[in-house]
């Protein structure tokens, strides 16, 4: 956890590791995982994040313009790959949720 750490404890908050608040909710989907995942992301990541999350909820672009195809090369790409990690998850994510509805069926076949 970011806790003890000076570099990390500005962003506690922000990572939802607060003591006042659920500290386990960042990796309430990995309870084995011993370190906070947010904790992990360098500040350029945090940068990147922020350029793809304001794209994505503001149309807005580091650069300015409305077209991201104007926006610097390595711009392009962190906003790229960050569209390829979510797709991943929501892919990751609907297949779990599919298994999950696959066993729940099975079950209730069995129980009659």
């Amino acid at each position: 956890m970011c806790k003890g750490e000076p570099e990390g404890d500005n962003k506690r908050r922000l990572r939802n590791c607060a003591a006042d608040e659920n500290p386990n909710i960042a990796w309430e989907w990995m309870p084995g995982l011993r370190r906070c995942p947010w904790s992990q992301l360098s500040d350029e990541v945090w940068v990147a994040y922020s350029w793809w999350q304001d794209w994505k909820a503001l149309n807005a672009l580091p650069w300015g313009g409305d077209d991201l195809m104007e926006q610097p090369a390595y711009v392009v790409e962190v906003i790229r790959r960050c569209e390829g990690v979510l797709q991943t998850v929501e892919t990751e994510l609907h297949e779990k949720h599919q298994k999950d509805m696959d066993r729940a069926q099975r079950k209730a076949k069995r129980n009659g």
